[in-house]
């Protein structure tokens, strides 16, 4: 009896190690699993030398950003190197990297069928999960850069807006009213031309911001900001990212 009793111990005990191994076991594989997961998520790698592309875009978006920033330096370096930062360099990748996947699937399509949406909902999934993970960090990163450069330079707006205001005049104004002019029969179209006619000058643009954006505008945006920022902080804590991919591929089999 006293044997059988040893062994049933031995054996309670074998079993408790045996549980704690494969729990840590399943823990490792659950971190692979994750690892593997994250770099299968990975658009840049569904497009040919798409981090390559996605890196000289980055390179132009940044000599653009740092023009517009004029001598706003967070942590002493240029504004753009906010973009190397972990949250911000994910989402600019991916989201880079989806545009030119999407582009180059919708390039000579003619009709949009139920059967290509639905391949494209796992792309949205990972940008959604991404954004859920990266948008409200990288989103903080950004804003206090600004917030202190403002702070230190109380001319600091006043530049941004002349400064965006004058490379929209040299690289895109031309480009954006010919596309005007040639749609003006479209809603965009009118739109675009609608506001060429009105901001004709730096000076315009200045002072329609200056006229239209006052203290109690900002305090409604930052409100909205904030309820957008907790429904979206909820949308996500729910997993309700997967739950709608789901449902829309699901949509599109019907």
């Amino acid at each position: 009896k006293q044997w059988y009793q040893r062994r049933g111990r031995e054996f309670q005990t074998f079993q408790h190690y045996f549980i704690q191994i494969n729990l840590r076991s399943m823990k490792v594989i659950a971190v692979l699993l994750a690892i593997v997961a994250i770099s299968m998520a990975d658009i840049c790698a569904d497009v040919a030398g798409g981090r390559a592309q996605a890196s000289e875009m980055k390179n132009l978006v940044s000599t653009g950003i740092d023009n517009i920033m004029g001598d706003c330096y967070p942590n002493g370096d240029a504004f753009s190197a906010l973009l190397n930062s972990p949250s911000c360099s994910a989402l600019f990748y991916q989201g880079a990297c989806y545009g030119m996947k999407a582009a180059a699937k919708y390039a000579d399509v003619d009709v949009v069928t139920y059967g290509m949406l639905r391949d494209g909902v796992s792309d949205i999934k990972a940008l959604g999960n991404l954004a859920c993970d990266h948008v409200e960090t990288c989103y903080n990163e950004v804003f206090a850069a600004v917030s202190a450069c403002a702070a230190a330079d109380p001319n600091f707006v006043d530049g941004v807006i002349e400064r965006a205001t004058e490379m929209y005049m040299s690289q895109a104004q031309a480009e954006l009213e010919a596309y005007g002019e040639a749609n003006d029969n479209t809603i965009i179209g009118r739109l675009i031309n609608g506001a060429m006619d009105r901001f004709t000058s730096v000076d315009s643009i200045k002072a329609f911001f200056m006229d239209n954006v006052d203290d109690a505008m900002i305090a409604d945006a930052e409100a909205a900001f904030e309820a957008v920022k907790q429904t979206a902080a909820n949308f996500c804590d729910s997993g309700c990212v997967d739950k709608t991919a789901k449902f829309v591929r699901k949509l599109f089999n019907a």
